[in-house]
């Protein structure tokens, strides 16, 4: 049985309009693929960067996968929130991108997107 071991950290984020990010995340695998020690999702804490656009997690990630077949290779699922001072939380994009088949150190950027929505869609949200 072959096994995957996926140690890292989502560093944080940029290029957003608001301040006051959070990340929520998932690794998502097929069905031949066995969780054996980790979490396959979790949060980061809100960061308000005082300077510049990029707001830093750190956040860990140490996942410890088993499988029979290489079907279904995992994902990492990213969600950017936005948080306000009232503690209301807005999605402000999200992607995915492939965790690397091969071994060793990699540095990976995910582009998020998020969906215009129709025309009274837009203007409801400054209501």
């Amino acid at each position: 049985m072959a096994e995957l071991h996926v140690i890292g950290q989502l560093v944080g984020a940029s290029g957003f309009p608001q301040r006051r990010l959070f990340c929520k995340w998932g690794l998502h695998a097929g069905s031949a693929w066995k969780l054996l020690e980790g979490l396959r999702e979790g949060q980061t804490q809100v960061d308000d960067p005082q300077a510049g656009d990029v707001a830093y997690w750190c956040h860990p990630i140490d996942v410890h996968y088993a499988t029979k077949g290489l079907q279904g290779w995992p994902k990492l699922h990213l969600e950017v929130w936005h948080q306000d001072s009232l503690g209301r939380s807005e999605l402000l994009g999200y992607g995915f991108c492939h965790v690397p088949s091969t071994p060793g150190c990699h540095a990976l950027t995910c582009v998020t997107w998020r969906p215009r929505g129709t025309w009274g869609e837009r203007l409801r949200r400054f209501w």
